[in-house]
């Protein structure tokens, strides 16, 4: 199975849910998402309907940062300089898997428990014959499962944090 994913395409799904808004100008409602695994599966997805990832607010304020660093600078490249989706510039897509990771909830007895659900989902594939993971991490908010992170790892062997890229450079 061979993917192809346009930048264009990818671009609007980079778009937090606060930026985006109906046709007459109002902001959209923000989509409750039940199954991330399901919103994963459909960044790799052939199909034509995508929808922007919901956020945590932490993720969503990074973006329009940089958003608007962009915009004051006037520079055409921002502090990411590859497609985080497929890990690099340009994608030919095969051997795709998820794995999806439920993540303990902490139980401290009767001090503290964490009250969040997490998930990770691990899509694996080769982009272009190089194996690749992407880890996204997942947190059900009130309003539904948001993404809180996004990590994978470099040619170099190194592990990047989209968070930190956006925050930092890299």
């Amino acid at each position: 199975m061979v993917k192809y994913i346009s930048a264009l395409i990818l671009a609007s799904l980079l778009v937090p849910p606060a930026m985006a808004q109906s046709g007459d100008g109002a902001q959209a409602a923000e989509p409750a998402v039940s199954d991330p695994e399901a919103m994963v599966t459909a960044l790799y997805s052939d199909t034509a309907d995508r929808s922007p990832l919901p956020m945590t607010q932490r993720l969503e304020t990074l973006f329009l940062l940089e958003r608007d660093y962009l915009e004051a600078s006037g520079y055409p490249v921002g502090r990411l300089d590859f497609d985080w989706i497929v890990n690099g510039q340009d994608a030919l897509i095969t051997d795709l898997a998820f794995e999806t990771v439920d993540v303990p909830i902490r139980d401290y007895g009767e001090a503290a428990v964490d009250q969040f659900d997490r998930k990770i989902i691990i899509a694996s594939f080769q982009n272009f014959a190089s194996p690749t993971a992407i880890r996204y991490y997942w947190i059900k908010e009130r309003s539904g499962w948001k993404l809180d992170d996004v990590t994978g790892d470099s040619e170099d062997g190194m592990t990047w944090t989209l968070s930190l890229l956006l925050a930092y450079g890299g």
